[in-house]
């Protein structure tokens, strides 16, 4: 039993650098151009830094990107679509409601505007969600590579005794071997996260998709 410490070191080792460094399995998308290296971006959800009209919308070309901030109506509603606490439907709503207050001559104007408006606080909201999901992960791969070191660095187990001793001697572990065996179960903890913050970078896109139908449904050209 004297190598119970050496042995649950290796094993704590080796989960800790595999979970830092092996790539998690979300729902597959298609390939887009400019990603970003794996080594910052942990997601199977391929990254795209920013999320283009033509991906989403099949309607008026977008070539002003900035009067809608003028619109009181169409700033606020745009940050009331795009928020993920309000439901699908909701959104849908409310824009059906924005579009019939329209006048016809004014109405695929304005909401072209409104698309345009949700496109530019969409990508917004993508940019804070991956720049933090990057940021996580490598703070994780360093703390991998801290906890790495650490178990090499640990001195060889210690003899325990006969080599019958009882199981309960597990708890002889040194302080360091503890304090080890503490920070792989942490590092675990943290690394399960970064699986569910991949999801929200699918979301957002899928939400604006869903959003850019429903302006276009409601446009009479």
């Amino acid at each position: 039993m004297k190598m119970i410490g050496h042995v649950l070191r290796r094993a704590g080792l080796q989960i800790a650098t595999a979970l830092a460094l092996a790539p998690f399995t979300l729902v597959a998308a298609p390939a887009f151009a400019d990603e970003a290296p794996k080594a910052e971006w942990p997601c199977v959800y391929r990254k795209v830094p920013v999320l283009t009209a033509a991906t989403i919308w099949d309607g008026p070309a977008i070539t002003d990107t900035s009067s809608w901030r003028k619109d009181e109506t169409i700033r606020k509603l745009s940050q009331y679509l795009v928020s993920r606490r309000v439901k699908e439907p909701e959104a849908e709503a409310a824009v059906k409601k924005f579009a019939a207050g329209l006048s016809a001559d004014t109405r695929d104007a304005k909401l072209t505007e409104l698309f345009s408006a949700v496109l530019t606080r969409t990508n917004e909201d993508r940019k804070v969600v991956m720049s933090g999901i990057e940021r996580f992960h490598k703070r994780q791969l360093e703390r991998a590579k801290e906890i790495e070191k650490e178990g090499i660095d640990l001195p060889p187990a210690g003899d325990f005794g006969a080599t019958d001793a009882p199981a309960g001697e597990i708890s002889q572990l040194s302080s360091k071997e503890e304090k080890y065996k503490w920070e792989v179960r942490t590092f675990q903890e943290k690394q399960a996260n970064i699986p569910i913050a991949c999801e929200i970078p699918q979301l957002i896109d899928e939400r604006a998709g869903a959003l850019a139908r429903a302006i276009r449904a409601e446009m009479k050209s």
